[in-house]
């Protein structure tokens, strides 16, 4: 699957079905999670959106919204969900924040928690930073493949690491 988004607000998602195999494939893992179609978007109306595809109807269906960002929204990022016990989601704003939402399982109601870089990190002109707030913009980031790292970009041109505790809490890396 292949989910686009676009400035005037569309979600194109491109499906492709092809013949890989001559004969049957097959997948052996040891614990296998039951597939989930779904993705997250976001964008200038400050919300997240989760979407779910809909077998039945063959189509994209919006099944939450997040709220929590003051200002656009500027990235949406799912963690790879190997082994983990619960789901991640982090967003980035315009409003200088970083979101994780958390959901413990597929009936719970998805948790925000803002990364809060306030306490070990400092604008570039030496002031100390409010609560949960990033000295600018924050552009993008990306989880690792484990899923307890998370890198941010910030628009004050640095790259903060994000590592997870044995409490399931972030805190930047020194």
């Amino acid at each position: 699957m292949l989910a686009c988004a676009s400035s005037d607000g569309k979600i194109s998602v491109l499906v492709q079905l092809f013949d890989g195999h001559a004969i049957s494939c097959n997948a052996n893992p040891a614990a296998q999670a039951p597939a989930v179609k779904g993705f997250a978007s976001a964008g200038c109306g400050n919300l997240v959106k989760i979407w779910g595809y809909r077998e039945d109807t063959q189509s994209w269906v919006e099944e939450e919204v997040l709220e929590g960002h003051t200002d656009w929204v500027r990235d949406v990022a799912w963690v790879p969900n190997i082994g983990l016990p619960r789901g991640y989601i982090a967003t980035t704003s315009q409003d200088r924040t970083v979101l994780i939402w958390t959901k413990d399982s597929p009936t719970s109601a998805w948790v925000k928690t803002a990364l809060d870089p306030s306490s070990t990190y400092t604008s570039s002109g030496g002031a100390s930073l409010p609560p949960g707030k990033f000295p600018d913009v924050v552009w993008q980031m990306s989880w690792s493949l484990a899923g307890n790292l998370l890198a941010v970009s910030c628009g004050d041109g640095k790259v903060t690491l994000w590592k997870e505790n044995l409490k399931g809490v972030l805190g930047m890396c020194q």
